[in-house]
């Protein structure tokens, strides 16, 4: 089982394959780190917003 905010790859490799097909050239392991971390760090504030809307009803 994954821990919160740990995704299946698939998830990282969607945003990967966007920015190395937008860059035209392929990620070094360094950028795929802070990527990956960025992703993680996107969703945990979007998990938060929406239980703050979902508490204020």
């Amino acid at each position: 089982m994954n821990k919160p905010f740990e995704y299946q790859e698939i998830f990282y490799n969607e945003v990967i394959y966007f920015l190395e097909t937008k860059w035209k050239r392929r990620l070094s392991d360094h950028e795929r780190h802070v990527l990956i971390e960025g992703y993680r760090f996107g969703r945990m504030v979007e998990a938060e917003n929406e239980i703050r809307i979902l508490s204020a009803k």
